[in-house]
């Protein structure tokens, strides 16, 4: 199978949407700052800019960064938007001034990297800023994202028309709710595994765990941003830096039970990488073998060095992962309990 490679460039799509709706309705962590003013900054909504993958679904804590002109100059405020269940928002202890113009930049999961906020303009509808990842992991399971639209909006249940290119509002005294619009620092692999389907009749396979390998294990990334009134992208520029350090490995499956594959079926699993590793990734795939009648021979494990990657920001390649006897025509009792792993 040729490798098959997704451009994010639509705007979120119904089942995406759905499964980030999950952010407001299905998980809780009340712990954190604590809340109590009533013109701290709320967030209603965070949606991916782009389709068709996300693989942060942990709903982490968001961070964020308010800058506004004071008396001294430029002040910016940092923070954390976390989720309350008992009033289905995500909040924050960032307090807005009324009648204050504020500009928002911010990034998800907030624990998955170490961001910076630096050359920051004045606030307004033109303003820039550059957003700074370091010890950004060469390989992960998180899709971190940055925000590249912010929409100021009046109540919980307003509609999204989330504007990309904007980062400004006007603080409120009371209820200010803000919808974010984000964009992705990595690109990523897919994993469609099946099994083969001669293979099928004799064993069954269960994936246990899928682990990304890399030849690094940070790099930084850097990210020029300018708003902009036309609704377009304000990504000036990303730039990585040559990831350093020793190999590094992203668990991004992990199943004590295994999920059985099949010969009709596909199961997909989603990592990220920097970008500039496309060509020094290596993936390493746990599994369990069973005979037909359910019982299992043994827990097998395969490494495979993965084809260059031809995925830049935002972009996803969908690998082939099947696993297959070793010969296809003779089949000895060694070949069927030691299949291999192959990927392409």
């Amino acid at each position: 199978m040729k490798n098959k490679k997704h451009t994010y460039t639509k705007i979120i799509q119904t089942g995406l949407m759905a499964v980030l709706g999950g952010l407001l309705v299905a998980c809780s962590n009340d712990s954190g700052e604590s809340i109590e003013s009533d013109n701290e900054l709320s967030l209603v909504s965070l949606t991916r800019s782009t389709t068709p993958f996300t693989a942060t679904d942990d709903y982490s804590p968001i961070g964020v960064f308010l800058v506004k002109n004071g008396t001294n100059g430029l002040e910016t405020q940092s923070g954390r938007f976390i989720y309350r269940s008992g009033e289905n928002l995500w909040k924050s202890s960032i307090e807005v001034t009324p009648n204050s113009n504020y500009v928002l930049f911010g990034y998800a999961p907030a624990d998955a990297a170490t961001a910076t906020l630096s050359n920051v303009s004045t606030p307004s509808i033109y303003s820039s800023a550059t957003l700074t990842f370091s010890s950004l992991p060469a390989v992960s399971s998180k899709d971190i994202c940055f925000v590249v639209g912010v929409q100021q909006v009046n109540s919980k249940t307003a509609e999204k028309n989330i504007p990309l290119g904007q980062f400004s509002f006007t603080g409120k005294s009371a209820d200010n709710y803000v919808n974010l619009l984000m964009d992705h620092v990595y690109a990523a692999v897919c994993l469609q595994m099946t099994l083969d389907s001669d293979y099928a009749q004799l064993r069954n396979i269960k994936i246990r765990k899928l682990e990304l390998q890399a030849t690094a294990s940070t790099a930084t990334a850097t990210i020029a941003l300018a708003s902009n009134p036309t609704r377009t992208s304000p990504v000036q520029s990303v730039t990585y830096s040559n990831p350093t350090g020793e190999q590094s490995s992203a668990t991004f499956f992990d199943s004590t039970e295994g999920v059985e594959l099949s010969a009709t079926e596909v199961k997909e699993a989603t990592c990220c990488f920097v970008p500039n590793l496309k060509n020094n990734l290596t993936l390493k795939t746990t599994y369990d073998v069973y005979d037909r009648n359910g019982n299992k021979i043994g827990e097998r494990t395969a490494t495979n060095k993965l084809p260059s990657l031809s995925a830049s920001r935002g972009q996803r390649v969908n690998l082939s992962l099947t696993i297959a006897p070793t010969y296809l025509y003779v089949l000895s009792d060694p070949d069927l309990d030691k299949p291999m792993v192959v990927v392409n």
